[in-house]
């Protein structure tokens, strides 16, 4: 990535590995947000719990538009 001579390469390249980046860390931002809400949700077991289904439904939407 830092090999390339022309600028404009290596700019495009950064981009891409930026762009990249910042997907996997959004993706792990929302799974520890999911994880958190298990966490602090008062069900007994979490599968039956409204709002972390809500929160798995979402997460399943909005993961299936990134495949």
């Amino acid at each position: 990535m830092f090999v390339a001579q022309d600028p404009a390469v290596r700019h495009a390249a950064l981009r891409r590995h930026r762009d990249a980046l910042a997907q996997r860390i959004a993706q792990a931002q929302a799974s520890l947000a999911l994880i958190e809400q298990a966490l602090d949700c008062s069900h007994e077991d979490i599968a039956q719990c409204p709002h972390f289904r809500a929160g798995l439904a979402e997460r399943a939407r909005t993961t299936a538009g990134d495949a």
